[in-house]
């Protein structure tokens, strides 16, 4: 149930500290900003910023509202001689902390770096920016009743308004923080849920943005979770072929959709008590391994081909031996430091009520991913729910620059959601990573483009041929690795 999500760290760089620019036709800020250091738990790299904070109002139609410190970071640009527009990173989710989470990301956008300040902001409920949280790390273990309880009861201890803390007042918070920093016009990243949010800013504030780059695409008319279990069964299935036409894989484990079948039979009649030692402490955990638990985890896997190339061996090892400790350790590996009473409040308001309870009950039926939209709805009953402007659903039509990244294999934003909104922008270029997942930004090819495009602000003449070359990492045939 609980929404995991993730980024891969791919090396380490270390950035030099660097004074904040003001030119003669800039604002001075009116934020201060200190020096800082960003790191991520399990990140060994540091990312030298500065850091401040800017208050903004809970209820923006308010002005007697409580006030929320925005949690901001600015990596500065490497060279003094930097580009006057930056590059503002917006997190998925929703409910990712952007500076949290900065570290692991930095390799990708080092080149962006070089000429741009890069700027973070966290998003209300997320991060430093009062945040909203339900359940802690060891809460993944727990059963599917026991999760859905919880969440329905912690919109009562959240210290917040949650009827405010949807998109749209989340960029105008952003639009707040743009003209406080002193930047005319801003380049735009968003991941995931970052898309939408990166969309209604633009929507919101057209003149302000220079290009957008968009992976792994929320379309405006996209509703959170609705295709979740189809969309998860398709991704599935195409991990399946490909183990089968891998000839490493397939005579390893030449049975694979059998032995995954039997393992949920097994568990749906039987869950399975186990103790093993915990991912991070090492200390016996015992829990209770469900079908709903395995499934989850499976689909959370599926965003990510390194974990991709696991699940061979986790499937197989959770047959033949029991043992479901591969699959359990990769649980933690998932999970992302979401604020999932961000993302509740969030998503109860903006994509809930769009769900058909009947549709996603006859799509659950179809999928081993079952009722987890149900699920969603269910929680969502007990959470408040805000106002959605006609904005965040309108459709986007303009001939700004815009590059799409889409994982050909992606289980919740797969490319085929996305055909609408490239027809709607002329001057857009969409790339689909073959046989790649969720996020696509972590190679030195898509580092390139991503760098060229925000330089040039078009995709004319952008050369992307190093997409072809973009292949998945080995399954694995045993805890040695893949095949030599």
């Amino acid at each position: 149930m609980r929404k995991l999500i993730f980024f891969l760290v791919l090396q380490i760089i270390l950035l030099s500290s660097c004074a904040p620019r003001v030119t003669s036709d800039t604002v001075v800020p009116a934020i201060e900003m200190t020096n800082c250091t960003l790191s991520s738990p399990g990140v060994p790299l540091q990312v030298i910023a500065k850091c401040g904070t800017l208050a903004v109002l809970e209820d923006r139609s308010n002005p007697q509202s409580r006030k929320i410190n925005l949690n901001i970071a600015v990596v500065p640009a490497i060279r003094r001689s930097a580009e006057p527009d930056p590059l503002f990173v917006l997190a998925g989710g929703p409910g990712q902390s952007i500076v949290e989470i900065f570290p692991a990301m930095y390799a990708s956008l080092f080149k962006v770096n070089e000429k741009r300040d890069i700027v973070l902001v966290d998003q209300r409920g997320t991060g430093k920016s009062n945040p909203l949280r339900c359940l802690d790390s060891d809460d993944i273990f727990l059963d599917n009743e026991q999760d859905i309880l919880l969440l329905k009861e912690c919109p009562k201890k959240l210290d917040a308004d949650l009827k405010y803390y949807t998109t749209d007042l989340a960029m105008q918070d952003l639009e707040q923080v743009r003209s406080a920093l002193g930047y005319q016009t801003i380049n735009l990243y968003g991941v995931s849920y970052g898309t939408r949010a990166a969309l209604t800013y633009f929507k919101m504030y057209p003149e302000q943005v220079r290009s957008l780059v968009l992976d792994a695409v929320v379309d405006p008319a996209f509703v959170l979770y609705q295709d979740a279990a189809q969309d998860g069964q398709k991704a599935l299935d195409f991990f399946f072929s490909r183990c089968e036409k891998n000839e490493a894989c397939t005579s390893t484990y030449p049975n694979l959709r059998t032995e995954l079948d039997t393992v949920l039979r097994d568990l749906d009649q039987s869950p399975a008590d186990i103790t093993i030692p915990h991912p991070i402490t090492g200390k016996p955990l015992e829990l209770t391994v469900t079908k709903v638990f395995f499934t989850d985890i499976i689909f959370s896997a599926l965003y990510s081909p390194d974990l991709v190339a696991l699940l061979p061996l986790s499937i197989h090892q959770a047959y033949t031996e029991k043992n479901y400790a591969p699959l359990i350790a990769q649980a933690y590996l998932l999970d992302g430091g979401v604020y999932d009473g961000m993302f509740y409040a969030v998503t109860c308001t903006e994509d809930a009520p769009l769900i058909s309870p009947i549709e996603a009950k006859q799509d659950g039926a179809e999928s081993i991913f079952g009722d987890r939209t149900l699920d969603f709805i269910e929680v969502c009953k007990a959470w408040p729910k805000g106002d959605v402007p006609s904005v965040l659903r309108a459709p986007v039509s303009s001939d700004i620059p815009v590059l799409i990244l889409s994982g050909e294999a992606d289980p919740i934003t797969p490319p085929w959601h996305v055909e609408r909104l490239v027809q709607s922008l002329p001057n857009s270029l969409h790339l689909i990573f073959k046989s790649m997942g969720h996020g696509n930004v972590t190679t030195e090819c898509t580092t390139r483009i991503l760098d060229k495009f925000i330089e040039s602000a078009t995709v004319k003449d952008l050369d992307t041929s190093c997409v072809k070359n973009i292949m998945p990492p080995p399954f694995f045939v045993d805890f040695s690795g893949p095949q030599p």
